[in-house]
């Protein structure tokens, strides 16, 4: 088991500067050194005792043994109570370029960022599985080894390569081969995961589960209009937390849900899909039920496109000016919002002190490192990224601009199940986020077959993109939901 492993590692270990975490040496030459530290926290079921271990690990070209990248994270690591291999879960974010701070300090690592400080959070995964947040290249303290090498990781393909070799070499390094193994990703991250879960299982890596956060079912192939039509219920909710829906539908949101979505799947889908063949009276029709479901001005919709895109319903439902502009994230928000990422320098004080791993590298999403000046300032992921899982077209560039997120996703995760017939899915999704689906997810899912669609379970949550943000009731809600997901795919 890990902990045995971490102990032994120890011996050979020295402290780190000032007494206290352990710093295992490297076994090979050039290695950098793993901080290892001993931890206890409450939580709802007593008192749970762990390690977490903060470290870099090399990505190497398999064929030279060239270090190309430094992956780093944070692994928790606790006691099996019954003897057997706990689960083991690597969680990451999304962007693609951001880091797993929000996943790891706000939803299920075992401290949770409160405020200005860390408290223990009673909901932690831990208590069901070992963790393992996982830093892309160009995120957190994760670098690629040289400038030439940035190009390798700085792509959907390059990533999920990168990451499938991160998880291989964790397990090697750490002896976490037994463990059932999980991915968790959200937002962009469900892509990462379920290219990963692909890359793993066509290469005989068993996968019990993949736990997908705000990302919908990555690769079920709908088209934009299936996309356009079921973003119409989130908008309702949204309308509905703002008084902008008729009387009529403002008396009892759960009758009026049912019927936008009704209204969505049967009249509105089929409608876009065929949205050239409409004569006037049909598209006045559809104008009329989209202002009536949404809120939104029927003056303002364009009657050949009959779609109202995610930036246009943003400004527009209740002001044209950033004060009035509804959340990306979460549409019952209005105006600028605080960085989501939370209180910065808790963080790196976390990072470096609790956790021991006092390096001088700047954590990308929370500090700014060194830029030559003059010269340019950091590229943004625009300017990095290249989603070159498919051929961009000037139709997916006209969706990507507005708003409506990157260029459609391939079948990984599909391809995954059906080599992995044990692997199960979870998904989730918030109600108000501009971004997803919490219907149109039951649609895609029924899409893949009743074989497959019985190894997903679908959950919507009262919330938005990060529905445990700020939110007791729903990070309790969902941390509930993926132990009790986890527990059920582990022991099958």
């Amino acid at each position: 088991m890990l902990p045995l492993l971490i102990a032994a590692a120890a011996a050979l270990a020295v402290p780190a500067t000032g007494g206290g975490p352990m710093v295992p040496l490297p076994l090979v030459e050039g290695d950098e050194t793993m901080v290892v530290t001993h931890h206890r926290i409450k939580t709802g079921q007593g008192v749970l005792a762990y390690e977490a271990i903060a470290g870099r690990l090399p990505v190497r070209n398999d064929e030279s043994g060239e270090v190309r990248g430094h992956a780093f994270f944070v692994a928790y690591v606790a006691r099996s109570q019954d003897g057997r291999p706990r689960p083991l879960t690597v969680i990451w974010n999304g962007g693609p370029t951001t880091s797993s701070i929000l996943l790891h300090t706000q939803m299920f690592g075992p401290r949770r960022l409160d405020g200005d400080h860390f408290v223990d959070n009673a909901e932690t995964l831990l208590k069901t599985s070992d963790l393992v947040f996982y830093d892309p290249i160009g995120t957190g303290f994760s670098r690629p080894e040289n400038a030439a090498a940035e190009p390798e990781f700085l792509s959907t393909l390059g990533d999920f390569a990168a990451t499938a070799e991160f998880v291989r070499a964790y397990r090697a390094a750490f002896r976490a081969d037994d463990q059932p193994l999980f991915l968790a990703g959200e937002s962009y991250g469900t892509w990462r995961v379920s290219g990963v879960s692909e890359l793993l299982a066509e290469r005989g890596v068993p996968i019990a589960g993949a736990i997908l956060i705000s990302g919908g079912m990555p690769g079920s192939q709908m088209s934009y209009a299936f996309n356009d039509a079921m973003a119409i219920p989130a908008r309702t909710a949204a309308a509905f937390a703002h008084d902008k829906l008729p009387a009529d539908l403002m008396r009892d949101r759960a009758t009026t849900l049912a019927a936008s979505e009704r209204w969505a799947r049967d009249v509105y889908w089929p409608a876009l899909e065929h949205v050239d063949a409409l004569d006037p009276a049909q598209r006045e029709e559809i104008a009329a039920d989209l202002a009536r479901y949404t809120g939104f001005d029927v003056a303002k919709i364009d009657r050949k496109a009959l779609v109202v895109t995610n930036s246009a319903y943003l400004h527009g439902l209740l002001g044209s000016d950033a004060a009035h502009k509804l959340d990306t994230y979460d549409m019952r928000l209005v105006g600028p919002q605080p960085d989501a990422v939370g209180d910065k320098k808790a963080i790196g004080d976390y990072l470096r002190g609790e956790l021991g791993y006092a390096t001088d590298l700047a954590y990308t999403d929370v500090e700014d490192g060194y830029m030559p000046a003059p010269g340019p300032a950091r590229r943004s992921t625009g300017d990095r990224w290249d989603y070159n899982h498919v051929a961009i077209t000037p139709e997916m560039i006209a969706h990507m601009q507005s708003g409506s997120g990157p260029p459609a996703s391939q079948p990984w995760l599909q391809h995954a199940l059906r080599i992995e017939p044990g692997m199960r899915v979870f998904v989730a999704a918030g109600r108000f986020d501009s971004y997803n689906m919490c219907a149109g997810n039951l649609v895609m899912t029924a899409k893949l077959g009743p074989a497959v669609a019985a190894r997903v379970t679908n959950r919507c949550y009262e919330g938005g993109h990060m529905m445990y943000a700020h939110d007791a009731a729903n990070r309790a809600t969902l941390a509930g939901d993926v132990a009790r997901f986890e527990t059920g795919a582990a022991s099958r």
